[in-house]
Parts: structure tokens; C-alpha cells; sequence
């Protein structure tokens, strides 16, 4: 069992519970100059997942295929002690040691080999007033001291894509590998099961966090650009965000009834933006650049200026904006 896990699927109670806080503001009963977020979501929705597949394909690059086959073994070589068979269980551990032998050897400085890859989503649905009003309650039942009852509101109150990866410590595994190996030989099968469960206990689980306003926010921004006409979309950080304008193109078809003009989906944008300040991704002075550079956009497009260079700055503050909320700059 590794160190760290993340359910991903929400208790129906706490699930109930944000729901009717989500209620005590309807997200789209009231009147509003830009279209749903729904529909805003849904423009973009495909390149957020090619966005995620980017990521995890990226990550499955590097994981160690000796390092996988260590973690196998040793989990073979458990399965032998549990069924009374010393040998196998002695031959699984060589092989996993010699394993991760070679992935040493190559990388001396490895502390942690990536031996799996997941993806995890969740996505509170809703505008800015109704998760407002979700957070207040969630904040009120922590200054009441009423932490239990905070708790599974505070996981679901997110909207984000987690990228987990499974890592075997090297610092660590091995040796207990070697220790494991040494008590079968000397017929101490009990303490070697011991030894072995905790390794595998021991397995690291590190996360990176992929904030879906954010990067709506940036996806609706280059759909702006596409409708603007104005060439190849912005840079984007990856291979993903580079075809979103193709995506994009793609998604308003089966939208088409009413296609999100070039002001919307700046607005749309904003919006995201504002989202995920009230999900707590950021503050009011980490947005501050992007929202600035949105109505100087604006006031492009309503005077039917030239907005060349201005979605290159937009982009850039995307990226300044992902590297002080997330230390990374490859959303």
C-alpha cells in the first residue's frame, strides 16, 4: 500500500452536503450577459482532456521499466512467502534487486523511480456566487471548530486534474530488499513478510495539480484568438494546448446553435478566472496581471484594433500565473 492515497470518488454525504450549498445560489437561474458556464465548458471540454492525456503521456515516458518490474516482483515474492514457497519468493527478490541494481547504476542521483502513472478529476460545477456561498459554509464550519463536519467539504471543494505518480524510494527499497532476502535465508519468514509489506508501504505517491479554470481560462482565450481570425493560436504549453483552437473549432460544432463570439469567450475566460480564485487556486494579486491584460484585450476588440502581440503577452502571463500558483509552467 503506498503512503499516500487519494479516493477518487466523493462519500454521498458530503457530496449531498455541497450540493445544497451549491443551491443556495442557482448557478444559472439568474440573468447574466455572457453564456452559461456550461456552455463555455463544454467549448473547450475536449482540449482540457487532450490536456490531461498530454500530461499523463508525458509522465508514462518516464516511468522505469526496471523499477515497475522491481515493485512486481516484490509483491510476487510476498505472495511466495504467503503460500509457504521460499524459493520462488527467493528468486522473485534476485530479480527485483538486480533490477533495481541497473536503474542505480544509471542514475546514481535518483532518489524516487517512477513506477506508475494516474489520473484523477474532480470538478465543482458552478458560478462565482454559488461557490462563494460553498466556501463561506465551508469557512464558518472551521471557525466553529466544527472540523469533521468541514472536512469532506473541503474534498470536493475543488476543480482540478491530479496527476499522480507511484515511486519506489531508492534510498530505501533496495536495502530492505537485500534484508528481506537475508531473513528468508535464515528461516525467518515471518520477519521477512514483515520486512517486505513495509517496503511496499513505503512507496512514495507525489502529485501535480492541474487547476481546470485555469486552464479553461487559457483554452478559451486561444478560442478567441481562432475567432478573431488572427492566424495561429498562442503557444500554448504543450502538444495539447497547442491544437485547442483545432479542439476548439471541433467543440463549437456541436454547439453551434449559437457560436460564442470573440468578446465572449474573453469574457468566458474572466469568468474561469474567477472561479478559481474562489476555489482558493490563487489570490486577488495572482490574477491581477492576467485580468489586466483580458480588458486590454477587450478594448482591442470593441475599438476593432489590431491584437497583434497581445495574446502572446496573455500567454506569457498564463505562464508566470501557473509558476506562482503551481511552481510549473507546463499546464
Amino acid at each position: 500500500m503506498p503512503m499516500f492515497i487519494r479516493k477518487t470518488l466523493a462519500s454521498s454525504v458530503s457530496a449531498l452536503a455541497l450540493t445544497s450549498m451549491l443551491a443556495l445560489s442557482p448557478a444559472f437561474a439568474q440573468e447574466t450577459s455572457q453564456p452559461p458556464t456550461a456552455q463555455t465548458n463544454e467549448a473547450v471540454s475536449e482540449a482540457v482532456q487532450d490536456e490531461a492525456s498530454a500530461q499523463v503521456d508525458e509522465k508514462r515516458k518516464k516511468l522505469l521499466n526496471d523499477a515497475t518490474r522491481a515493485l512486481a516482483e516484490t509483491e510476487t515474492a510476498l505472495k511466495a512467502l504467503d503460500e509457504g514457497d521460499s524459493e520462488a519468493a527467493l528468486e522473485a527478490l534476485a530479480v527485483a534487486t538486480g533490477k533495481l541494481q541497473s536503474v542505480v547504476a544509471r542514475d546514481p542521483d535518483l532518489a524516487l523511480a517512477p513506477v506508475d502513472v494516474q489520473l484523477l478529476q474532480r470538478d465543482l460545477l458552478g458560478d462565482v456566487e454559488t461557490i462563494d456561498a460553498a466556501r463561506e459554509a465551508i469557512e464558518n464550519l472551521v471557525d466553529e471548530g466544527n472540523l469533521q463536519e468541514a472536512r469532506p467539504l473541503m474534498r470536493d471543494f475543488a476543480s482540478e486534474i491530479v496527476v499522480e505518480t507511484t515511486n519506489l524510494p531508492l534510498a530505501t527499497y533496495p536495502d530492505a530488499l537485500l534484508r528481506a532476502t537475508s531473513q528468508i535465508d535464515a528461516g525467518d519468514v515471518e520477519t521477512a513478510k514483515q520486512t517486505l509489506a513495509t517496503a511496499l508501504g513505503t512507496v512514495v505517491v507525489t502529485e501535480e495539480v492541474i487547476a481546470l479554470p485555469v486552464l479553461r481560462a487559457q483554452l478559451l482565450i486561444d478560442a478567441a484568438e481562432n475567432a478573431l481570425g488572427d492566424g495561429e493560436s498562442m503557444t500554448a504549453d504543450t502538444e495539447a494546448g497547442e491544437s485547442a483552437a483545432a479542439e476548439t473549432e471541433d467543440a463549437d460544432a456541436a454547439v453551434d446553435a449559437e457560436p460564442l463570439s470573440p468578446g465572449e469567450y474573453v469574457e468566458a475566460a474572466r469568468n474561469q478566472l474567477r472561479i478559481a480564485e474562489a476555489l482558493g487556486y490563487g489570490n486577488e494579486d495572482d490574477f491581477e496581471e492576467l485580468h489586466e491584460n483580458l480588458d486590454e484585450l477587450d478594448e482591442k476588440i470593441d475599438a476593432a484594433h489590431d491584437t497583434g502581440g497581445i495574446f502572446d503577452k496573455i500567454g506569457d502571463s498564463f505562464i508566470r500565473l501557473k509558476q506562482r500558483l503551481f511552481g510549473t509552467d507546463s499546464e
